[in-house]
């Protein structure tokens, strides 16, 4: 019996394991899944996508079922590229927010979430905001770079 329950498991760890990511578009390079695997090792909820010139994979870290959402973007050689965060804007480091108050004022906010970006280059923080009447996208970095990004 216990020779049974020991072949039972690992018959549905084979059968459950693929299951953890999914691949709508062929599966991505290996230097990039293993990069992803290093880099995130908690995620959960793994949706792996090629768009043109890139992987992009959406996943959630944190605890089920509220987890957070990410989406890295790795390029067709596997390295790295970015990985973006939708974060509340209440989370955001008071340092960058008053940085982006002494660079444009009070700037009104599209809505009251912001994207965060870790990069190879380094971080940011990506706010969407009303400029000169209409919409655009500042980026603030946690040393004091602020630079906009685009209009929209």
């Amino acid at each position: 019996m216990k020779k049974f329950m020991i072949f039972m498991a690992a018959l549905a760890a084979l059968v459950l394991a693929p299951a953890c990511e999914k691949y709508d578009d062929g599966r991505p390079p290996k230097d990039a899944r293993s990069e992803f695997d290093r880099m995130y090792p908690d995620a959960w909820d793994i949706e792996w996508d090629y768009e043109g010139t890139a992987w992009v994979v959406d996943f959630e870290t944190g605890p089920r079922p509220n987890g957070v959402e990410h989406t890295a973007i790795f390029d067709l050689s596997g390295n790295w590229i970015s990985t973006e965060t939708e974060l509340p804007l209440n989370v955001v480091p008071q340092k960058v927010r008053d940085y982006l108050t002494a660079e444009y004022g009070d700037v009104p906010f599209e809505d009251y979430m912001v994207d965060y970006f870790e990069t190879p280059a380094g971080d940011f923080y990506r706010f969407e905001v009303y400029l000169n009447g209409g919409k655009a996208e500042v980026d603030v970095t946690e040393d004091g770079k602020v630079s906009v990004a685009g209009y929209g």
